[in-house]
C-alpha cells in the first residue's frame, strides 16, 4: 500500500538533498527504485510501497508521476525544462519549494535515503539508467511487465543469499 504523504516526503528529501541541477525526472525515477530495492533487499519491505515498471529507460515506480503532478498542485515542487546541448535530452529538472519533512520516514530509511543519495548524487540519469539495466531485477523481468522485488536477492549487495 502506498503513502502517499510519505512518497511525497521522500521526494521532498531527495529534491533537498540532491541539489546540484542533476536531479531531473529520470534520475529521481532511479534514485526511487535504487532506494526502495536496496531497503528492500536489507530490509524485505520497500520503502514507498510502489510497484516498478519495466520501461525502455529503466525502473519507473508506477505512481510517482501521478505523485509529483499532485505536488506541483500543492505548491511543494516546480519542474524546470532545462535546454541540453544538440545530442543530448532536456532535462525536468526537480526544484524543491519546501523543506524536506521526516514525519514519516524512519530512522532506517532516512539512513537508505542518505546513502542512495550520496552515492548516486554525481552521476547523471543516463548513467544511473545503464546501471539499472545491468542488474537481475532489471534482466530477469520483460518489457512493461512488473519488476518482481524478490529479484533483487540475485544482485546479493548485502549478502543476503549467504543468509540462506
Amino acid at each position: 500500500m502506498v503513502n502517499r504523504t510519505k512518497y511525497k516526503e521522500i521526494i521532498l528529501y531527495l529534491a533537498n538533498k540532491v541539489n546540484n541541477r542533476t536531479l531531473g525526472k529520470v534520475k529521481l525515477m532511479k534514485l526511487l527504485y535504487y532506494l526502495d530495492f536496496d531497503f528492500f533487499e536489507k530490509y524485505g519491505k520497500s520503502v514507498t510501497g510502489d510497484q516498478y515498471l519495466r520501461w525502455p529507460l529503466g525502473p519507473v515506480p508506477r505512481i510517482a508521476e501521478e505523485v509529483l503532478e499532485e505536488m506541483k498542485k500543492e505548491v511543494m515542487v516546480k519542474i524546470v525544462k532545462e535546454k541540453m546541448p544538440v545530442g543530448y535530452n532536456d532535462k525536468n529538472l526537480i526544484v524543491p519549494l519546501k523543506e524536506k519533512t521526516i514525519k514519516n520516514i524512519s530512522k532506517e530509511e532516512i539512513q537508505m535515503l542518505d546513502e542512495i543519495a550520496d552515492k548516486w548524487e554525481k552521476h547523471t540519469g543516463s548513467e544511473m539508467t545503464s546501471a539499472s539495466h545491468g542488474e537481475a531485477p532489471w534482466i530477469a523481468t520483460k518489457p512493461n511487465e512488473v519488476i518482481d522485488y524478490n529479484l533483487v536477492y540475485y544482485r546479493n549487495k548485502y549478502n543476503e543469499m549467504e543468509k540462506i
